[in-house]
């Protein structure tokens, strides 16, 4: 026997048969030499690169070049930054280089749209609520009077400043409107001062006060030229109560002529017959109505059914003040 040749005997392991998942193990064949000492098997030699089709060695990977974000076009940085929006723009992206600050800084039309909602860290924004009020101004001022549409969350306090910051408004989404004095004349005071507002949405977030006119009615005197109304007033789990626990704001009095309201939206809400006959009197070109809380279906006369009608979308109350005591009766 030549006492170079190699041979491979099984390790005593290998008599146990295989692992329990049932492969082989990779160490049960060892190679030794007859002398029956241990041979180190040499390591494979690396593979060798590829080639082209036509032989010749391919080129190895360049490595990523650094990019200069700095020197982006500013319409680029622009595009980015309207992307992102205002508060991701505020709080990083403005500061990532001097180009960028003067981007965010000089360019009016980046501000025109905002919508600062409200930013998703509760926690945060209990702690740095006028951090938040104060973010909101700063980006109406950077619109240099042309900011056109703003969404978020407003109050007695800081709306006026709003306002003065933005007298070019045509759409306003106030998402949370709360008053510790249950007063909205502020509100309407400020709504007056916006003559070009055609589309305004407002969820009230506490009980309105008793007043001699209806919320629809002030805001209609205040806004006559909108073509887009949305009005959520609290709900009782809004107000943690029951529901005859408090009133719900009353649509029944007459308002003001509006030629370009064509959509109007009322939500927890208590409608009369003489409020849906005002509403619509009122407004001669409304395709979309609709109204969320209670009507009693009593006071819907032939005359009624008739101008309803003519709106395209019409949505009314199913609910009466009677179906709550019946339910109490019940129980």
């Amino acid at each position: 026997m030549d006492r170079g040749s190699t041979f491979y005997f099984l390790s005593p392991r290998a008599s146990r048969g295989n692992d329990k998942a049932g492969s082989p193990r990779p160490e049960l064949l060892f190679p030794r030499r007859a002398n029956n000492k241990r041979y180190v098997v040499p390591l494979q030699p690396p593979p060798p690169p590829p080639r082209h089709r036509h032989g010749r060695t391919a080129p190895p990977p360049q490595a990523a070049e650094a990019r200069d974000w700095a020197s982006l076009p500013r319409d680029i940085v622009l595009d980015i930054f309207l992307r992102l929006g205002p508060r991701e723009v505020m709080l990083g992206a403005e500061f990532a280089c001097k180009p960028w600050r003067s981007v965010a800084l000089e360019e009016p039309s980046l501000w025109r749209r905002l919508g600062m909602e409200k930013a998703s860290d509760k926690h945060w924004r209990w702690r740095h609520v006028g951090v938040e009020m104060a973010m909101k101004l700063v980006a109406v001022d950077r619109a240099a009077g042309e900011c056109e549409a703003f969404k978020g969350d407003f109050d007695d306090e800081y709306l006026p400043n709003l306002v003065e910051r933005g007298p070019s408004l045509k759409c306003l989404h106030i998402d949370d409107y709360y008053n510790d004095y249950e007063s909205y004349e502020g509100l309407v005071e400020a709504l007056m001062k916006l003559p070009i507002l055609e589309e305004l949405q407002v969820y009230f977030s506490n009980i309105i006060e008793d007043r001699d006119e209806n919320m629809l009615q002030s805001i209609c005197k205040a806004c006559p030229h909108l073509n887009k109304l949305i009005l959520m007033y609290a709900a009782s789990f809004d107000l943690e109560c029951n529901e005859d626990e408090y009133s719900k704001e009353r649509i029944d009095g007459e308002i003001p002529l509006m030629p370009k309201l064509h959509t109007l939206k009322l939500y927890e809400c208590e409608l009369k017959g003489e409020g849906l006959k005002a509403i619509l009197d009122s407004c001669p070109v409304l395709e979309t109505l609709h109204i969320d809380g209670y009507f009693d279906k009593c006071e819907m006369d032939k005359e009624l059914r008739m101008k309803c009608a003519r709106v395209k979308n019409l949505t009314l109350p199913t609910r009466e003040w009677s179906d709550i005591y019946d339910v109490e009766e019940e129980y």
